[in-house]
């Protein structure tokens, strides 16, 4: 499981949370403040393949820049 955070190019929000909510590794969309516009809680069977989601996600037109942290463990959960 990882966070990915997505910062976009002016005007590109619809356009960019469609192509993510066609993948299915995409399980949850945030829209934040800060200095990215959105987070993506991503699952996959391993690194690499969240390797390739991340190079894929940063493929879709209007996203300038992709930051990923893999989650190494959770602490506790409500």
């Amino acid at each position: 499981r990882a966070h990915i955070q997505v910062t976009l190019l002016p005007r590109q929000m619809a356009a960019v949370v469609d192509a993510l909510r066609a993948m299915p590794e995409v399980r949850m969309l945030h829209s934040v403040s800060g200095p990215s516009d959105l987070i993506a809680i991503a699952h996959a069977e391993n690194v690499e393949a969240m390797d390739v989601l991340t190079d894929r996600i940063g493929l879709i037109d209007g996203v300038e820049r992709t930051t990923t942290s893999i989650i190494l463990s959770t602490k506790f959960e409500r």
